[in-house]
């Protein structure tokens, strides 16, 4: 379990991640809970960086680059209201050598709100073993969390399938 995806009563955070076609992108659906407060009603600046940073590594991942973390850069938009639904998108922007450079942004689900965004570097660590045989996937567009993406925001424009990353315990239901 991780600090992120680890929280199975959802008082933190409710998480689940997507990928479509295109290796190099994933989205994700997210509910910030009351363990994720900062500001009075909002969510932690803190907690939307985690965010970031497991959906940026998880794109590497998923991309078949297993990696750590070197260096994240946040830079936070707007103040999130707790319990608002959102997206977070994730995609690789280089593969150089070791070094995987990626980028994400945090959405409210129609995506006129930015609430945060990031770029960061991961470089590939020759200790860890790539996930792509052990990542389960599905394909519901609609799931527990009840959610839906708007079909203008969904990318790639294709099918999107769930993934679990292999730290990931089961989603849990909203």
């Amino acid at each position: 379990d991780t600090f992120v995806s680890g929280d199975r009563t959802g008082h933190r955070f409710r998480v689940r991640y997507y990928r479509g076609e295109q290796e190099n992108q994933m989205q994700g659906k997210i509910l910030f809970g009351p363990g994720a407060q900062g500001p009075p009603d909002r969510v932690h600046g803190g907690a939307m960086a985690a965010i970031l940073d497991e959906a940026m590594g998880g794109v590497a991942w998923m991309g078949g680059h297993p990696v750590v973390a070197a260096s994240l850069n946040v830079s936070f938009r707007n103040m999130l209201p707790l319990t608002t639904p959102c997206v977070v998108e994730a995609e690789i922007i280089s593969v150089e050598g070791r070094k995987v450079q990626t980028r994400g942004v945090l959405r409210d689900r129609d995506g006129e709100i930015e609430f945060a965004k990031g770029t960061a570097l991961f470089p590939s660590s020759p200790e860890l073993t790539s996930p792509s045989s052990s990542l389960r996937q599905q394909t519901p567009m609609r799931d527990s969390m009840n959610i839906d993406i708007p079909a203008h925001r969904r990318r790639p424009k294709n099918r999107l399938q769930l993934l679990h990353l292999p730290h990931q315990p089961l989603p849990c239901r909203i």
